[in-house]
């Protein structure tokens, strides 16, 4: 189960959520321990972990002979209001759980997407502006799935649809294939402990 209930539909509509991914280990961590670091650097940064999902796995997108994916949803409380300063911050710590952008889609020892800042629409001015809500997430099961276990009354920004309805037009194959991976991720207030490296 994620580590705090799930929010109301209120907060839904004023929240900032950013999705975690990863499938490649770094040093001797393993994905999950790398989503794990993630959440308490974020805090360090001044970025509150608010709440959750459990880790959910899902298969690699477009090459499923890659390692499979553990990701995940969480809620973040942030006290900017540039959604590209926050972007910057989320760079920074995927650089250091060791990210290197190579390929498109290529494996990647931590991904961090922002997903929703405070129900703003953003178009991109130029092809590396960035992009709100995320033009990908109501597509992805990996993204729908855990933010309903957070935030079961979350709302397009764009189409104003429900969450439940954005998931009812997955195929029924991206569904099945997301799964609970088991273990929790928790908050980053918890001062998760970083192994030795």
């Amino acid at each position: 189960m994620p580590f705090q209930q799930s929010i109301t539909l209120n907060e839904a509509q004023r929240g900032i959520f950013i999705a975690l991914g990863a499938n490649r280990p770094y040093r001797r961590h393993t994905p999950f321990e790398n989503l794990q670091y993630a959440l308490q650097l974020l805090s360090e940064r001044e970025v509150s972990v608010l709440s959750c999902s459990r880790p959910w796995r899902t298969p690699a997108w477009p090459d499923p002979s890659q390692p499979p994916f553990l990701n995940a949803v969480a809620q973040i409380a942030w006290g900017g209001e540039d959604p590209t300063a926050l972007m910057h911050i989320l760079h920074e710590v995927e650089a250091v759980c060791g990210r290197v952008r190579s390929f498109r889609n290529a494996p990647r020892t931590l991904d961090l997407d922002l997903i929703d800042f405070k129900t703003r629409v953003r178009a991109p001015m130029t092809g590396n502006d960035l992009e709100l809500p995320h033009p990908r997430a109501n597509d992805r099961a990996f993204v729908l799935l855990p933010l309903r276990e957070i935030a079961p009354h979350w709302r397009c920004p764009v189409s104003k649809e429900f969450i439940d309805t954005l998931i009812s037009r997955l195929s029924w194959t991206d569904r099945k294939d997301c799964r609970p991976a088991g273990g929790v991720l928790h908050a980053a207030t918890h001062r998760l402990k970083r192994g030795a490296t």
